[in-house]
């Protein structure tokens, strides 16, 4: 099995676990949704036994860390942003949940750059920073 194969299992899988989960929230099914998300780890772990040749270099995980960066950018302003136009579009319609969403989704963003900012330290000091 070669790389490409892996992924294609392993996308494949991510569907399957998605698919089952979006049905047993539609039927309000519990046990259906853990017992899905648990087998699609088991099948995962399964396949990466098989598949035991990742190569990594330089090169992808400088990629890897640039999209994450970014992902994580977009995410959190999109998040603060919407937070923001709902907390205040639910000061004028009363009776709604808009400033509540808005709270939470600000509350999310601001949970988003608290983990990257622990993480930043704890792997700036690991790897060796001097400061």
């Amino acid at each position: 099995m070669n790389y490409k194969h892996y992924q294609i299992i392993r996308t494949l899988i991510g569907l399957l676990i998605a698919t089952m989960v979006m049905t047993a929230s539609i039927t309000n099914n519990f046990y259906l949704a853990i017992s899905s998300v648990l087998m699609g780890m088991l099948f995962l772990f399964l396949v990466k036994s098989k598949f035991k040749k990742i190569i990594v270099d330089e090169r992808v995980i400088s990629v890897s860390g640039r999209a994450s960066r970014i992902a994580y950018s977009v995410v959190t302003m999109l998040l603060a942003l919407s937070g923001l136009s709902l907390i205040f579009a639910g000061r004028n319609h009363e009776g709604s949940n808009l400033e509540f969403l808005g709270e939470v989704f600000c509350y999310i963003a601001l949970l988003l750059i608290m983990v990257y900012s622990i993480s930043y330290y704890y792997f700036n000091k690991k790897y060796g920073a001097d400061e």
